[in-house]
């Protein structure tokens, strides 16, 4: 299944086969709609084909009526109606006279008629006869079919055409309408490929293989459903990587590219219903034009879904829309507009930010004050020449009393908050800081002077057991060198060497840790490689980390791994290290 997923040729074929089946299931589909909406689940083929013909019958009259010209006489104007040679055409006014007909007695599968049709008589400065290309005298004969072919018209007088006036003025250009009936006959004998033809032999066929229809739209419908998702799924990769490649199309922003994809898809809507009623009368030549735009408006639909599969698996399906891309330009805009203005007026003095404040209100005041009578204004003024000294006071003292804060924040321990012109809880604030800052400054030299005082109680005590260690040391070292026959004696001294190296160690331990801490620890900073101390920090625990049933796993880089640092303290650190894997590391 992977490899099928970045093979090109399976994902062509795929395709190939997809618009195939998407095709057979609409044709199919279709066929089956015909057949109910015919009523042919219900009534049986006969009944639901003479229904389908009457109601091919109807639409044709339908769309005749409104065509005809009853008051013509010569027939070249209504002869023009039969559109095709599958239609018969009568046309009676209102009187039951027979006034245009080309229907001579041939078989036929259905007939309507459409009673109380209207048209209208159009009147205006042009001369009648030039208007319907006869002489007026002509336009009341009533014009009969030849009497061995067509049945005998009424014997009632032929109803007089409505006399011709001119009329002054263009907005009454029409006189009252002329009602007839036209009845449409559709022939048993369909000679001409027109759309009656196609839709009855459409119906026949579909009548003859309902069962085979309804399976191939099922079939169709499933394997239609399979190869859109695997083609779903495969979108986006390639053969021989697991990585979502995007491909030129997801190069375009989405929300461009589903209108881009939309404006396609209404051409291709418009040219399926607009231009292949005016393409041509050939059914087979619209059906294959039909079908190419089918398929073409299927690609289109199938490119977008696999566009949105490869934009959801890569998580650009909302990054990469030019909507998304013109918010976020725009919060990045604002987002710069309100920094800079919060920048703006941090930078001002608490001073002036106050003042500017105190102005915004005071406009706003003013404002108010201006609506009501000029005692409100007297009064707004009198307010705010009070009120403005002790604002300014106000601010000043504040932002004395916050520079104070900040100095005893930033551990400035000789500052101290002036506490002139300062009255009430704001000098006693000020005091109150003041006294934190001798309080602080007293802990700090309690805390050094403590530090000191540990320190060097470490250095002196240090010093103190260095002296007799030291002798402690030398005497050991001399008896080991003595020649005593005592083997236990001898394990004792061992010890003892051992125990008082090891106490020599802690005690310049001691030391330095009470340097380090006091910030005393004398330290040369130069260029360690650290891979060569630790493959010697390794080779010098060899035998004890093999005495533990330990292997000891290096893993280091091919070039050199330099540090600045004190070469003798970080060999410390590979020491300290392998101790720990020698007490707790576990064979």
């Amino acid at each position: 299944m992977k490899k099928l997923k970045g093979s090109l040729l399976a994902k062509t074929i795929a395709v190939i086969f997809f618009c195939a089946l998407c095709l057979v299931l609409t044709a199919s589909a279709a066929a089956v709609g015909m057949l109910y909406s015919a009523g042919y689940y219900e009534r049986g083929a006969a009944t639901a084909r003479e229904e389908l013909a009457q109601n091919i019958c109807m639409n044709e009259t339908w769309s005749i009526a409104g065509r005809v010209y009853p008051g013509e006489t010569s027939g070249e104007r209504n002869a023009n109606l039969a559109d095709s040679a599958n239609y018969r055409y009568e046309i009676y006014d209102s009187k039951g006279v027979l006034r245009f007909s080309n229907y001579h007695g041939e078989t036929t599968i259905a007939s309507y008629s459409f009673p109380g049709a209207q048209n209208w008589y159009p009147y205006g400065e042009i001369p009648y006869g030039q208007l319907w290309g006869e002489a007026a005298e002509e336009d009341t004969q009533a014009m009969t079919p030849a009497p061995a072919e067509a049945e005998p018209a009424p014997a009632a007088p032929a109803e007089p055409l409505p006399t011709p006036r001119v009329v002054d003025e263009l907005s009454e250009p029409f006189d009252r309408p002329v009602t007839y009936t036209v009845t449409c006959y559709l022939l048993s004998d369909l000679t001409e490929r027109d759309n009656a033809f196609f839709q009855l032999r459409c119906f026949d066929y579909a009548a003859a293989n309902d069962s085979l229809l309804i399976a191939a739209a099922v079939i169709g419908l499933a394997l239609a459903i399979v190869l859109g998702v695997f083609l779903l799924c495969a979108a986006g990769h390639r053969r021989d990587t697991d990585e979502i490649r995007a491909s030129f199309v997801e190069k375009i922003p989405f929300d461009l590219f589903t209108v881009v994809i939309g404006i396609a898809g209404a051409g291709v809507l418009y040219m399926f219903v607009e231009i292949l009623d005016h393409l041509t009368r050939d059914i087979p030549l619209r059906l294959a034009v039909a079908a190419i735009l089918f398929v073409i408006g299927t690609l289109l639909g199938l490119l977008w879904c696999m566009s949105f599969a490869v934009r959801v698996k890569q998580r650009t399906l909302v990054k990469g829309t030019v909507c998304y891309k013109l918010c976020r330009l725009l919060w990045r805009a604002v987002k710069a507009v309100w920094g800079w203005l919060v920048m703006l007026v941090r930078s001002l003095p608490l001073v002036w930010r106050g003042l500017l404040i105190f102005a915004a209100a005071a406009f706003v005041g003013l404002l108010l004050a201006v609506g009501n009578r000029r005692d409100a204004i007297s009064l707004w003024l009198a307010a705010n020449l009070l009120l403005a000294p002790l604002v300014v006071w106000a601010l000043a003292v504040s932002d004395r009393l916050r520079r104070g804060a900040k100095e005893i924040a930033n551990g400035n321990t000789g500052y101290a908050v002036p506490t002139k012109y300062l009255f009430g809880e704001c000098k006693e604030h000020a005091e109150d800081l003041n006294r934190i800052q001798s309080g602080i400054s007293r802990a700090v030299e309690e805390r050094l002077r403590s530090e000191r005082m540990k320190t060097e109680l470490i250095t002196n005590v240090s010093h103190d057991i260095k002296t007799p260690l030291t002798s402690i040391i030398s005497y050991v070292d001399l008896l080991s060198k003595e020649e005593i026959g005592n083997e236990q004696a001898r394990e004792y001294i061992e010890v003892l060497q051992r125990q008082s190296a090891r106490l020599k160690k802690l005690t310049d331990d001691l030391v330095e840790a009470s340097k380090a801490s006091s910030g005393t620890l004398g330290v040369t900073i130069e260029d360690c490689e650290l891979g060569v101390m630790l493959e010697q920090a390794a080779g010098e625990y060899g035998e004890k980390l093999a005495e533990r049933n330990l292997e000891l796993v290096l893993r280091r880089p091919e070039g050199e791994v330099k540090a600045r640092a004190d070469a003798r303290h970080t060999q410390r650190i590979f020491d300290n290290l392998m101790n720990n894997i020698l007490k707790y590391a576990l064979p």
